[in-house]
């Protein structure tokens, strides 16, 4: 279920909310996790009148306890979670992109950065570090970094399988961004795994539920290869009526 993410993705997301607020929809949490997602929803049919309350796999009174004991905890750091966003790509965008791009690893790369361009451009000229995983276990990413930030000369620090290093900019507002193999290990990169993944598990709340109150019987489906040609195969006839 999603209980296990929602003990620590709700939590994370409410210390970025103004005190005392925490999301109790479906709908809050892609407003607050992936803003310009709303016309996307809009259009799909399954996503257009969806409403679930959140969270869905545990009581609230958890996230709340979580919420108090995660703030204390950056507290006693002395940090503070900003954000915690993530870009829900749709199946049109997704498609037409990954075959402009060359595939779906270069477009991971693309939307990653573009994300990463608009959170810096957020902030203060100040140093920054920012923590990835590897994309595909890929080792360059410099022309990438470049095209994203052709204003800048990219400096490329190291290229290996273990990490890929680059900077950019000059001091007091010095940019590095680290590509680290099993990188979720850093906080940053963990809880950006995590909030994709439960606005992933969302979408197809609402995707199974669409389908399955139009089709009795029918098996709800995780969206993985396998079941995902037997969910298509089962609901051709009804996909075909309703197209």
């Amino acid at each position: 279920g999603l209980g296990s993410l929602e003990q620590t993705v709700l939590p994370a997301l409410s210390t970025t909310l103004p005190t005392g607020k925490h999301s109790t929809g479906w709908r809050d949490v892609w407003q607050e996790m992936a803003p310009g997602s709303e016309r996307s929803l809009a259009q799909l049919p399954w996503y257009q009148d969806y409403e679930l309350p959140v969270p869905t796999g545990l009581d609230t009174g958890v996230v709340e306890k979580v919420t108090e004991q995660l703030q204390a905890f950056w507290d006693h750091l002395g940090v503070q979670l900003l954000k915690l966003q993530a870009v829900a790509l749709f199946p049109q965008q997704f498609n037409e992109e990954s075959e402009q791009l060359g595939g779906k690893g270069a477009l991971l790369t693309h939307h990653t950065l573009a994300l990463v361009r608009r959170q810096l451009e957020t902030l203060e000229d100040e140093a920054v570090l920012i923590q990835c995983d590897k994309h595909g276990g890929r080792n360059h990413y410099a022309s990438a970094l470049q095209h994203t930030f052709p204003e800048h000369l990219l400096e490329v620090c190291k290229e290996g399988r273990a990490e890929s290093v680059y900077r950019w900019g000059a001091p007091p507002s010095r940019t590095e961004i680290r590509f680290t193999a099993k990188g979720d290990a850093f906080v940053p990169a963990a809880l950006a795994s995590m909030a994709a993944k439960y606005l992933r598990e969302l979408a197809m709340e609402a995707f199974n539920t669409y389908w399955c109150e139009r089709l009795p019987g029918l098996k709800p489906t995780a969206g993985y290869p396998a079941d995902a040609r037997r969910f298509k195969r089962e609901i051709t006839q009804l996909q075909a009526a309703e197209s």
